[in-house]
């Protein structure tokens, strides 16, 4: 049972899903990238060498995924001009901002305090999740219903 708990810090639950199949897929990856960046950054010794290079990884996947997955969500945006998508994308740029620097001054042999680097991409995501993403679904399923009424008349 004790390893059950340290290979999955983040347990993906049903009240995250936001009802868009492939966004919910993407979320998915980033609780998986954040249970990674856990289970090596926490729970190994990261002055170990082999450690540090893990971590590394692992933060560049973070840093990619998170890109790849802001750009999907901001077309759609732009594809159905979603009616708050500036304060949305606003919110997007903030934690890439936030994210690359940190990971910069690690990169270049500064201590961050990788548990509350850590913490702060689980709050975030799961905060952006239940409140800016449901919102930003919700009006998407809503233009959607609309456009299918309109090419059934």
């Amino acid at each position: 049972m004790g390893t059950e708990n340290k290979a999955r810090w983040i347990r993906w639950e049903s009240k995250y899903k936001t009802g868009y199949k492939r966004i919910d897929e993407q979320h998915k990856e980033l609780v998986n990238i954040i249970n990674d960046l856990y289970s090596i950054g926490v729970e190994s010794n990261i002055e170990d060498e082999n450690v540090k290079k893990s971590l590394s990884d692992i933060l560049k996947r973070a840093i990619d995924y998170a890109t790849y997955h802001f750009s999907y969500e901001e077309k759609i945006m732009s594809a159905i001009d979603y009616s708050i998508s500036k304060d949305h994308i606003t919110k997007h740029r903030g934690f890439s901002v936030k994210v690359v620097d940190e990971v910069n001054m690690y990169e270049n042999g500064n201590s961050i305090v990788i548990e509350d680097f850590i913490k702060f991409l689980r709050d975030w995501l799961i905060n952006h999740i239940m409140v800016d993403d449901k919102k930003f679904v919700e009006e998407l399923k809503i233009k959607l219903s609309k456009m299918s009424e309109n090419d059934m008349q």
